[in-house]
């Protein structure tokens, strides 16, 4: 196709097709063919400048669904931080204090296994030894770590996610008994097609909206992967899911009560220009 100015004060295309698809078509790959009623002749057609800037933006940019000019959009889920508290030692789990969903504060009582009043005592029995001379700093420490090892404490306020041991049972050394959710950072995980992984940057800002919230979250990027992969399989389309993707991690500034890990959510990014 080519462009030429005919001193009337419009451009005209001169085709090297017979035909263009006029209509609108829907989200997805560039239609290879067009309808017979989607098609028009092109040595008839006579261009503003405007229309004329319009076609070639599209000619550069493509048919892709993704992009909405210096944007993308995104689907993924939220989710937060994970972490499995246990012991270093194995026990028998004697107390039990929460369960799934509550939410806890740091250093809140979680569990103690079934040495731990022992512990206890033998603790404060050194601790008092010590401060009259009768045992040494080592003592205390060691004191100290078996105390520890029979005891489970919140390191941070969140959420109990999961319960994995009941009162009664025997939990092997390293066993986690409960999952702990880091409420104060929620994140969500998109996958960014390699056409445009390369205008996305580090602490880039985002938009996270949630369906039913009219509200919209600013994020920033957290994680770049550094290996593409193809789009993980719960991806809606075949189309999406043979497409090499990035996986890059939003997490979000702020981080509301009301809003639950596991909600779909939509992550709008503005792209880098490319250079």
């Amino acid at each position: 196709m080519q462009m030429t100015n005919k001193n009337d004060g419009a451009w005209h295309l001169t085709p090297q097709i017979p035909w263009i698809c006029y209509a609108a078509q829907p989200a997805g790959p560039c239609p290879k063919t067009c309808t017979p009623s989607q098609k028009i002749g092109l040595k008839s057609i006579r261009l503003s400048p405007v229309i004329l800037t319009l076609l070639f933006l599209l000619s550069v940019t493509g048919c892709n669904k993704y992009l909405n000019g210096s944007k993308i959009k995104l689907s993924g889920t939220l989710e937060l931080y994970e972490h499995s508290l246990g012991s270093r030692v194995a026990g028998r789990l004697v107390t039990k204090t929460v369960e799934e969903g509550d939410a806890v504060k740091k250093d809140q009582m979680i569990g103690t296994f079934e040495r731990y009043e022992q512990a206890s005592r033998d603790y404060k029995r050194i601790n008092k030894l010590y401060e009259s001379g009768g045992a040494t700093q080592q003592q205390v420490e060691e004191a100290a770590l078996t105390l520890e090892d029979q005891q489970i404490k919140a390191p941070l306020d969140g959420v109990i996610l999961t319960v994995i041991h009941e009162i009664g049972e025997v939990v092997a050394a390293g066993s986690p008994v409960v999952t702990l959710g880091d409420r104060s950072k929620l994140w969500v995980r998109v996958f960014v097609p390699e056409g445009t992984i390369n205008r996305v940057r580090m602490d880039q800002p985002a938009t996270i909206a949630f369906d039913g919230l009219s509200k919209k979250f600013k994020g920033h990027v957290t994680t770049i992967s550094p290996m593409a992969e193809f789009t993980p399989r719960n991806v809606q389309t075949p189309e999406e899911r043979v497409t090499q993707t990035f996986s890059v991690k939003v997490t979000m500034d702020e981080t509301p009560d009301y809003i639950r890990s596991g909600v779909t959510a939509e992550v709008t990014l503005p792209l880098e220009n490319s250079k």
